[in-house]
């Protein structure tokens, strides 16, 4: 009989990959849903990411954390650690280690961070590409270094970042009024919405002109989520379901925005339903995929040659 023994470092990584699964399942209430249906590899590395980019974002947004000072500290530090892991037994150390196996670029995660610590305080959108950019920062960066999680080819990674960005769209369109409370505008200034009509419209007029721009950013981000279907093929078969329920989830959300209109809008934020997301599920295996008959406008492209200077943008 031969024992295999488990060394502390083992315990302690085997530990943050039950509390990453816990806290996908507890804050990524969308995702989470897809996830189910990764592989298991895929969905282990998955929630580490996730449970590392939501440690940082919450040090960007949540005062509770701490002062500005020390959030700014602690964000520091992360970036550190996940760029430079070597033997670092921390959460972020096995992230950059995890991200370094799957030969992901650091500039890509170095971005990521730097986007956070430039959203720590209030924050006013003044253009359309200012609005992207902020988009790639967050969000496109974690598509990238989601794809060679997920098994897909280098090749596909302005697919996945376009989903990134699609997403992340989505959720500046849901939380408008929650981002204005913390001092953040994401509407971009150039399309001419006042900021506190956008927070509390006190006319109907108001909120019907604060909701178009709400329409806007969503109408945006069907662009990007189009173009992101085009490269789900490159998505291994193991995965590629749990990406398409992803997509389905985020753009239902928007899409429920929609529907329920400015009546709805300023009365909480708005969310799925379990019933909701059990219908767009068994849509997606029934094929009844609606991204298929939106054909991806030239403005996508226009829009990625723009941000092609960011560092670790995918050539």
């Amino acid at each position: 009989m031969s024992l295999h023994l488990t060394s502390p470092q083992q315990l302690i990584h085997a530990q943050q990959v039950v509390n990453a699964q816990a806290v996908m399942d507890a804050h990524a209430k969308s995702f989470s849903w897809a996830a189910k249906f990764l592989s298991p590899a895929a969905r282990r590395d998955a929630a580490q990411l996730y449970a590392f980019a939501r440690l940082a974002d919450d040090l960007a947004d949540e005062e509770h954390l701490g002062s500005l000072p020390q959030r700014m500290q602690q964000l520091a530090g992360l970036r550190a650690k996940v760029l430079a892991p070597q033997s670092d037994q921390t959460q972020a150390g096995d992230v950059g280690r995890l991200l370094s196996q799957h030969g992901v670029n650091p500039a890509v995660m170095a971005y990521f961070m730097d986007c956070l610590v430039q959203d720590t305080g209030p924050r006013h959108i003044q253009t359309t590409q200012e609005l992207l950019q902020f988009a790639y920062g967050a969000a496109g960066t974690v598509g990238q270094m989601m794809c060679p999680i997920l098994g897909a080819p280098a090749h596909s990674q302005s697919y996945a970042m376009a989903l990134g960005i699609a997403m992340q769209l989505t959720n500046i369109a849901r939380d408008v009024v929650e981002d204005a409370a913390r001092g953040r505008c994401y509407v971009p200034a150039e399309w001419g919405i006042e900021r506190q009509n956008l927070q509390a419209p006190a006319t109907q007029a108001q909120a019907l002109q604060a909701f178009f721009a709400i329409e806007k950013i969503l109408l945006l981000a069907d662009d990007f989520y189009a173009y992101a279907q085009q490269g789900i093929v490159h998505i291994p078969a193991a995965n590629r379901r749990a990406i398409d329920i992803a997509t389905a989830l985020y753009r239902g959300i928007g899409q429920k925005i929609l529907r329920c209109g400015p009546a709805h809008y300023w009365q909480g934020r708005t969310s799925l339903s379990a019933l909701e997301k059990s219908w767009l599920i068994a849509g997606c295996y029934a094929g009844k995929n609606t991204l298929q008959k939106i054909p991806p406008r030239d403005v996508v492209r226009i829009d990625l040659q723009h941000l092609a200077g960011t560092p670790g943008f995918p050539v």
